[in-house]
């Protein structure tokens, strides 16, 4: 090798997808990660979309013309998970999310039995999202009050078809290039109902905001950059 492409660093490129009522503003404390971060927006679900269908779609809207990692939190990593069925990333890189069915909590899995979000208003979701993240989460007062602003901010129609889809997610499939990041104190997907590659003791569903030097060192890890 060449001195010359030897001191060429090309940074690796990264698609990361946010969770469930946030939007790109979720991976603010992720901008100095050593990787081109590529955060697509969301597109237009369809109605009654499942998940891997609306992943088929989002899939052709992708750059795959040079190698590619994906990486999502919450939501966003099921959908990587999905998106894995269409494309061929490097890495998989999952923070504060399932791969499975199966890892999703039975309140969210029951969901499918009584509706799912498909019967509440824009507006009631909203709400809830607001409430349950008072209840669950971690943030302090500044962050608290960007993720309610997201939540307040984000696609409508995309925050309830997104609701729906969960609860109605079947996925199975795990791929071999995963790396599973969670937090013992995940109180909205917790850490007992996941098989995590990577441990974050007392970390929280919203560890991206809250620790994260420590997490962005182990996405950083996973994705095997110098």
């Amino acid at each position: 090798m060449s001195n010359t492409s030897a001191h060429q660093h090309v940074k690796m490129i990264v698609y990361a997808f946010p969770g469930l009522g946030t939007d790109r503003r979720m991976f603010d404390l992720q901008t100095d990660l050593d990787c081109e971060l590529r955060i697509p927006e969301w597109i237009a679900p369809h109605k009654n979309e499942t998940m891997n269908h609306y992943a088929g779609r989002m899939a052709q809207l992708l750059d795959i013309s040079q190698p590619f990692s994906i990486m999502g939190v919450s939501l966003g990593g099921m959908m990587c998970m999905e998106l894995a069925k269409y494309l061929q990333p490097e890495k998989i890189i999952l923070v504060s999310s399932c791969k499975t069915r199966s890892e999703l909590p039975p309140q969210i899995q029951l969901g499918k039995y009584v509706g799912g979000a498909g019967l509440a208003s824009i507006s009631f979701i909203r709400r809830a999202i607001k409430v349950y993240n008072q209840r669950m989460g971690d943030l302090p007062p500044e962050m608290k009050m960007v993720f309610d602003e997201m939540v307040t901010t984000v696609n409508g129609e995309f925050l309830k078809w997104a609701a729906t889809a969960i609860t109605r997610w079947q996925n199975e499939t795990i791929h071999d290039n995963i790396i599973h990041i969670h937090g013992t104190h995940d109180k909205v997907l917790p850490y007992k109902y996941v098989k995590a590659d990577i441990t974050v003791m007392g970390g929280s569903h919203y560890m991206v905001g809250t620790r994260s030097e420590e997490v962005n060192a182990l996405i950083e890890r996973a994705l095997g950059l110098p």
